[in-house]
């Protein structure tokens, strides 16, 4: 099964896999990927990206928000080189890796548009032999692109809402479990 976890800016679609990981992790469930919860400064306001490594823990920030003088490479971000290659390295080890869930946090457009980013894994993710789980972020106004662009018929789209931002995580969880209970309990 292929999650695409979308929803508008801001609607809580990396909070709601944040929040679904301890329990796909008490049902044995393994995994590897990334997901990348955000820099907060003291006062709650975004400052950045962290991307943590799901298989090791290990995180790096991944890009922060420029200030008014500085140009974005992405949206309001300059990318920090030195973790885009190493979240890269991530999910290239984690493509080849005996697991049962890949997450990807997130898929945008620089895959999408620009070929740059993680978009060397758009090819295998669209293998359901290959990969056959994974749940992908991806922003509401990108997900029917990202799916066209994957083709794979297991896609099933949990949206992130205002109104079911509390109970995303709770679809999540369910989701995983019945593919892997399908799988013989390999999911």
């Amino acid at each position: 099964m292929f999650i695409l976890l979308t929803g508008k800016g801001g609607a809580g679609k990396t909070t709601a896999c944040w929040k679904a990981l301890p329990g796909l992790r008490a049902g044995g469930t393994r995994m590897a990927g990334f997901i990348s919860p955000p820099l907060l400064d003291a006062a709650g306001k975004k400052t950045g990206i962290e991307m943590l490594n799901l298989a090791t823990g290990e995180h790096h920030t991944f890009a922060r928000v420029v200030s008014r003088d500085e140009n974005p490479d992405v949206g309001v971000y300059r990318l920090e080189a030195d973790a885009i290659d190493w979240a890269r390295g991530v999910l290239a080890a984690a493509l080849f890796s005996d697991i049962d869930l890949l997450v990807i946090d997130e898929i945008g457009p620089l895959e999408l548009h620009r070929g740059g980013g993680f978009a060397f894994a758009l090819e295998p993710l669209s293998d359901p032999e290959r990969i056959p789980n994974a749940i992908a972020i991806v922003r509401l106004e990108l997900v029917d692109e990202l799916a066209e662009r994957l083709g794979r018929p297991d896609m099933v789209r949990v949206e992130v809402t205002p109104d079911r931002r509390g109970d995303a995580h709770a679809q999540i969880v369910k989701l995983v479990k019945a593919a892997r209970d399908r799988a013989g309990g390999q999911a």
